[in-house]
């Protein structure tokens, strides 16, 4: 199976490079809980799979965008499994932080 992840901030780049730091470590922990679950979790798929991580404006918590997963069972195992990291904002932010996407380093 492979899994790609989209990472958007919302929000504008901290000027503190510890928080920084500490929001890149979490957003690598976030990724490999996510394959850890899906690649233990679910069988026989085969096919490419994206999830949107959101890094918030405040706070270091990542976020799991579940508008972007088609499959309604993978939806359930990550919203079963990371039930405090799934956003519940407005998903108009995420698609006007969609251009400033994050690609290096995360």
């Amino acid at each position: 199976m492979e899994i790609n992840f989209d990472v958007i901030r919302i929000g504008k780049i901290r000027k503190d490079n510890t928080a920084e730091i500490i929001l890149k470590q979490n957003v690598n922990f976030m990724k490999s809980g996510i394959r850890h679950l899906l690649n233990n979790n679910i069988d026989n798929l085969e096919e490419k799979i994206c999830i949107v991580l959101a890094i918030p404006g405040k706070g270091y918590s990542i976020k799991i965008v579940l508008q972007e997963v088609k499959k309604k069972h993978i939806r359930n195992e990550l919203k079963n499994n990371f039930p405090y990291s799934i956003y519940n904002g407005k998903y108009s932010a995420i698609l006007d932080n969609v251009n400033n996407k994050i690609s290096k380093g995360y």
